[in-house]
């Protein structure tokens, strides 16, 4: 029930509960946080910050208040991950408000230099405050956290700039509490390791285009449909190079399609398939 007290050390529905009180304290701090700003309006994605940001504020939510989730529909996402943002979004209980994300049409970004997320992140920012505006909702969340904050991350200036709450990184959470928070809550998300958008798979520098993003998602769904799901392609040497990572789990079913996978890729427009590297959640 909206505006309901939760209880952040009752167990979950696996019967699980969360074992370090430091996070425990500091979800129930981002709660309340949430809850004083009233409607919030979530940057979603459907991965595990987004989610365990958005289970939060369904938490919190005060009577009348709205809390609603938005995606971008772009190339960038994919028909495949702009799926799993419904799903997820729908195993939440949280509205979800997709939006077109017309970001190709910035040259800025589209010439694809080292601060191509800065671009992306302004024009995402943009079309979140309209959105925020048509619905009567002041506070507009992200799920950056204090892990995400030690990497290169030209994304979080433009969230600087436009003043976008970011409760994990005021509260001071780590990757690894955010998961330990989505295991608690149940939320399949929990362990999927994290994604990024087709164009980081394009090295800077080279210009992103459809062609360019649409072969690479063709690439991806190869490899899922050879029961790889996590993984990620990414090309090099004027887009005839196909650069595979996969997560340590996967390394001995990719070996065992590698050849299948090669034709594809083939087919696809690579000349060349290789493993790039084995990646952790």
């Amino acid at each position: 029930m909206a505006g309901t007290p939760h209880n952040m050390n009752e167990t979950n529905k696996t019967g699980e509960t969360i074992e370090t009180d430091e996070t425990i304290e500091k979800a129930e701090r981002v709660k309340d946080a949430l809850l004083e700003r009233g409607s919030i309006l979530i940057a979603f994605s459907g991965g595990v910050d987004s989610s365990v940001l958005a289970k939060l504020a369904k938490l919190a939510e005060p009577g009348g208040a709205t809390v609603l989730a938005a995606t971008a529909s772009s190339e960038l996402l994919g028909d495949r991950g702009l799926a799993h943002a419904r799903n997820i979004a729908d195993e939440i209980g949280i509205e979800l408000q997709v939006f077109k994300f017309r970001i190709l049409e910035d040259g800025e970004f589209t010439e694809n230099p080292r601060d191509r997320c800065y671009h992306c992140k302004k024009h995402m920012i943009m079309e979140l405050q309209k959105i925020a505006a048509e619905n009567r909702i002041e506070t507009i969340a992200d799920g950056t956290n204090m892990t995400d904050l030690a990497r290169d991350r030209p994304g979080y200036a433009a969230i600087r700039e436009a003043d976008v709450f970011t409760p994990f990184v005021d509260f001071m959470l780590e990757k690894s509490e955010i998961r330990e928070l989505a295991r608690h809550f149940g939320l399949s998300v929990a362990d999927v390791p994290s994604e990024s958008c087709f164009a980081t798979r394009i090295p800077h520098g080279t210009r992103i285009t459809i062609p360019r993003l649409s072969r690479i998602a063709k690439a991806e769904s190869v490899l899922h449909a050879h029961g790889l799901c996590s993984v990620r392609v990414r090309t090099w040497g004027h887009d005839r190079l196909a650069c595979i990572e996969v997560q340590p789990r996967d390394l001995d079913r990719f070996i065992a399609v590698q050849e299948d996978v090669t034709d594809a890729f083939g087919r696809i427009g690579f000349d060349r398939v290789v493993l790039y590297r084995v990646r952790d959640v």
